[in-house]
């Protein structure tokens, strides 16, 4: 079962992802330049928002970082075992997982991405062998048991047989080095696109010493930054199958799954955001849940929109929306849809005609419905 979220979305002057010249990213789409938010950028604000937001434990979050070191080396020290030799196994136990670290740096040069709950059973295995885990600590090249037990297989095992956080189930994983404990994503997210043409424009800064001369007159620093103000079509897909698969029997795949519907509709990537201050809220949000492959309705915008026989921008993209929709029905047939619904302010809601009948009061509503559907009966 797919769940779809399909949303429109109005930004103000913004610079939410730039690429390597600082301008915000774009594309071209219908042969039309576009600007563009990389599915990338999403992930990252849909995950950091549902860790803010969401109700489910804390425990149940995953993290990329570094920095893993001193928190399994914490949990070894918990146990009572000595500093010195918990520092060297948690390294031993990390450079399973792929880390790489420098003499004397608690940082790996590698980011691995993991779960608090796979970090506490890896301190569990630790502290259960180490009675024949620090005989093999002592001398110039420490290293783990590969035998009786073999603890890097241990290490390996528990990461591949216990339930993913939810971040890792929903993302997935790879570490190159260690392909057995790879997971893979529970969600597909589109680079989001504009459905105007993009005009890429510059603001101009300068900014002036406060404690300099009064006969100074010029400016002491001047600088710009790109910017564009555009309408975007936003497109994620979740498969309900494999985050299910992904997260085992311990966590409620349909909790997991609203709270990322909850985060895709309401996070917003926070590039230059002290400078513009882009905090909007879609205009239109459209779930599907389907059995099968789904569908992505980017093709209703392949010309772009503008504001034209006296109707905004975005009352014109709602209304190719439902058009496109209905254009897809008749070509193709609903016969793979099991739940379909729509929310979109109330000024733009008489732009709905072919989906007027699957529409919904309130984005919280729509979202309850539409787990419904894709979860029956729940996990």
């Amino acid at each position: 079962m797919q769940l779809e979220i399909h949303v429109l979305q109005s930004f103000p002057p913004a610079n939410l992802n730039r690429d390597e010249n600082g301008m915000p990213k774009s594309t071209v789409f219908g042969g039309y330049p576009r600007a563009r938010i990389s599915s990338q950028c999403q992930k990252r604000a849909v995950r950091l928002f549902y860790q803010a937001h969401s109700e489910i434990e804390a425990e149940q979050f995953a993290q990329r970082s570094r920095s893993w070191m001193p928190e399994l080396k914490a949990l070894l020290v918990k146990a009572g075992i000595p500093e010195a030799q918990a520092e060297t196994a948690t390294k031993l136990a990390l450079e399973v997982l792929g880390a790489k670290f420098e003499a004397d740096k608690i940082e790996s040069k590698t980011i691995l991405f993991l779960g608090r709950t796979e970090i506490a059973a890896v301190a569990d295995i630790l502290i259960k062998n180490w009675a024949k885990i620090e005989p093999e600590l002592k001398g110039k090249e420490p290293k783990l048991p590969a035998k009786d037990p073999n603890m890097p297989k241990l290490i390996e095992k528990v990461l591949v047989d216990s339930g993913k956080p939810g971040d890792v189930a929903l993302f997935g994983r790879m570490m190159a080095s260690l392909p057995t404990v790879n997971v893979d994503a529970a969600v597909q997210m589109a680079h989001a696109i504009s459905v105007n043409k993009l005009q890429q424009e510059f603001d101009f800064f300068t900014a002036v010493d406060d404690l300099g001369s009064s006969d100074d007159a010029g400016a002491d620093h001047m600088g710009e930054t790109g910017y564009n103000s555009s309408t975007y079509y936003r497109f994620t897909t979740l498969d309900t199958v494999q985050l299910q698969t992904n997260l085992g029997s311990d966590v409620q795949a349909d909790t997991i799954a609203q709270a990322f519907a909850e985060a895709f509709i309401k996070a917003i990537p926070t590039g230059h955001q002290n400078g513009f201050a882009a905090h909007s809220l879609p205009a239109a949000v459209m779930v599907v849940v389907r059995k099968g492959q789904p569908i992505s309705l980017v093709d209703a915008f392949e010309n772009p929109m503008a504001p034209k026989s006296s109707k905004s921008l975005l009352e014109n993209a709602i209304s190719k929306l439902d058009s496109h929709w209905a254009d897809l029905s008749k070509m193709y047939g609903e016969k793979s849809v099991v739940f379909k619904g729509i929310v979109t302010r109330e000024q733009l809601a008489q732009q709905l005609v072919n989906l007027k009948d699957c529409e919904k009061p309130a984005v919280d509503e729509l979202i309850k419905d539409a787990i419904a559907a894709a979860f029956p009966g729940g996990n």
